[in-house]
């Protein structure tokens, strides 16, 4: 079995029969309880592993184009001729853009999502989905055998023995399509269809089916169609994922630690792929797309490179310090947890000249102070670093009054934002950040084990000429190999960048605002919850990151952490210890593929434990 990752969705076609209900769209971006419904359709492809999303259009093509400005595993490929052309004619003109097997979908379709995971599963190279009875009107009845399909048609009388109704999805190797792209030209018909294509070259070529029963879906072609599938499939579908989502809920591990941070499914899954060597031109291909898009994600597309090492966080943090301070230069850290002290103890065991800018734990910046320090060692210095979020204490440095102060000393910016990253808006260019660090294994929901460092190309080109105090971890050397051979200059975790791959595509189609927003939900919920306990805080709230919060230990002779930890965790939930401070604490993190009711979840379960301790807040 062969994990599929391309796919091609048919759109070119104008619709004619929902003119008077689609206006001045196509049938793609009708939309059903306010989703369009290539839209669904997109965010059902990503989720059943699919990292490349090939768009035939044609009709209204901008409304697909659209969606590749927003999406970057997107790509649409226009039919000129759509309206005097076929399907198998808008098939054709994908191979552009194609380069492995896929599955091929028409865009006016509504699905639940096992009939992609069938296909996904499925150990056939050729398969063509196919139902039992809809009772829609307008079937397309499916002819086969010896497992194998015959001919389809509208007509029932036609179908010698029956497999069932054609959904409109297929997995196709890539060489059925090879072939059938020679039959199409091979085909005077300008009105050809795939469907009668794949019936034509089945006498030579083995193309398999896949029946199921009762699989919801739904085709729109007509005005009749829009009213089943709005009155009947789509509701059907929601409901079958709702139960589903149920079912799987024991089984998830809601992480309210730092990080790693719980995955999606898709992500996990992601990580079983074939055995691939990584000095492969598609394996280099998968690794140039993640660094695009790590880089797209900040908003510093033309002026910003990605470098990934294999390593957690605090390697990629050790990367950036060991290879961009100069000998004679020295870089202000400022330490308001732990994490501003690591990047302490990493100059000093680089010998990297540097000057601590020291603020009790858990207390936000004064800039006054921090400004003087800087005026009084202006000349010495060349960098500034310090932590986004610090997941020490919960708290969030400023980006943009760091920068700005960083700015008028003429000064670079390092930026540890290990647990903002893809969780909290960045826009390296606006802020003028000039190295900005992170992992694959907290907001962006990946797996741990790869460290991100994003940087300006500018100050990226200009350390090459500094004294190498590393050598695995050197910045300007990884950044030079892999864009001279588009591989990675050490062997890289394999698997790890497919999961981050998929991770990535999840982000994009949930949206910076939509992450954000998820976040900030589950945020003030978890707030709100345990405010109503009794419990306290160590930040100010003005200073909270809305994605950790380290709550105040209780102070009653019942507590005792590890009490606590032990019945949340055979309950589903991890919680984590506090770390430094001035008094001490326990920290709660809302990242990852969670959302406000896990948190509400988790409430209910704390304050049971609380009523099951006795513990008085």
């Amino acid at each position: 079995m062969s994990t599929i990752h391309q796919a091609v969705i048919l759109a070119a076609g104008v619709g004619s029969r929902l003119q008077d209900v689609v206006d001045d769209r196509p049938k793609g971006f009708l939309e059903i309880c306010g989703e369009p419904i290539i839209e669904a359709s997109i965010a059902k492809l990503v989720r059943a592993g699919i990292s490349h999303i090939i768009i035939v259009t044609g009709h209204l093509h901008q409304f697909y184009d659209s969606l590749a400005s927003k999406y970057p595993f997107v790509s649409t490929v226009k039919n000129h001729a759509y309206a005097t052309t076929g399907s198998m004619a808008s098939l054709k003109i994908a191979s552009s853009l194609l380069n492995s097997d896929f599955l091929l979908l028409e865009s006016d379709l509504v699905y639940e999502n096992q009939a992609l995971s069938e296909l996904q599963r499925s150990t056939q190279k050729n398969v063509i989905l196919l139902s039992g009875p809809t009772d829609s009107g307008d079937e397309v009845y499916v002819g086969v055998k010896d497992k194998r399909i015959v001919n389809m048609s509208k007509d029932i009388k036609e179908i010698e023995v029956k497999g069932g109704e054609l959904v409109g999805i297929s997995k196709i190797c890539i060489d059925l399509y090879m072939k059938m792209v020679a039959q199409c030209e091979r085909v005077d018909a300008e009105q050809y269809q795939y469907e009668d294509c794949l019936t034509d070259v089945s006498d030579t070529t083995e193309i398999g089916f896949h029946y199921l029963e009762n699989l919801i879906w739904g085709e729109i072609d007509d005005r009749n169609h829009l009213e089943r599938v709005t009155e009947t499939v789509y509701p059907l579908i929601r409901e079958k994922e709702r139960r589903e989502m149920i079912e799987k809920n024991p089984q998830r591990k809601i992480l309210l630690n730092p990080g790693p941070a719980t995955t999606t499914d898709s992500v996990k899954a992601a990580l079983v792929v074939e055995d691939i060597c990584p000095r492969e031109q598609e394996f280099g291909a998968l690794v140039e797309g993640i660094r695009q898009d790590l880089v797209r994600i900040v908003h510093g597309e033309g002026e910003y490179e990605c470098v990934l090492f294999t390593s957690s966080g605090t390697g990629a943090v050790e990367a950036c310090l060991s290879s961009v301070v100069a000998d004679d230069k020295s870089v202000l850290i400022i330490n308001n947890g732990a994490y501003g002290a690591r990047m302490l103890q990493i100059c000093s065991c680089f010998d990297i000249p540097c000057i601590e800018y020291k603020v009790e734990w858990g207390e936000p910046i004064n800039f006054p102070e921090l400004e003087s320090m800087l005026a009084d060692h202006q000349e010495d210095l060349s960098h500034i670093a310090f932590v986004h979020h610090e997941t020490t204490v919960g708290l969030l440095n400023s980006i943009d009054k760091v920068c700005d102060l960083a700015g008028r000393y003429h000064l670079e910016t390092i930026v540890d934002a290990m647990s903002s990253f893809a969780g909290i808006p960045i826009d390296v260019k606006k802020q003028q950040v000039h190295y900005l660090v992170s992992s694959s294994n907290k907001c962006i929901q990946g797996m741990a084990g790869i460290g991100i460092v994003i940087c300006k190309r500018d100050s990226l080109e200009r350390s090459k000429e500094l004294r190498k105090r590393n050598f695995y971890f050197n910045l300007y050397e990884n950044y030079r190999f892999f864009n001279e051979r588009k591989e990675m200059q050490f062997t890289p975790p394999v698997q790890l960048l497919y999961a981050l791959r998929q991770a990535i595509n999840e982000y994009f189609l949930e949206t910076e605002k939509g992450r954000a927003d998820r976040y900030e939900k589950s945020y003030t919920v978890l707030i709100g919850g345990l405010e109503k306990l009794g419990f306290e805080f160590l930040v100010d709230k003005e200073h909270h990151a809305k994605i950790l919060t380290a709550i105040v230990e209780p102070h009653d002779s019942h507590y005792s952490f590890t009490a606590m930890h032990d019945y949340l965790y055979e309950r589903g939930f991890t919680i984590y210890p506090g770390k430094g401070g001035q008094r001490d604490t326990f920290r709660l993190a809302n990242m990852g593929a969670i959302d406000s009711n896990d948190i509400e979840q988790f409430l209910q379960c704390l304050e049971q434990y609380l009523l099951d301790s006795g513990i008085t807040l």
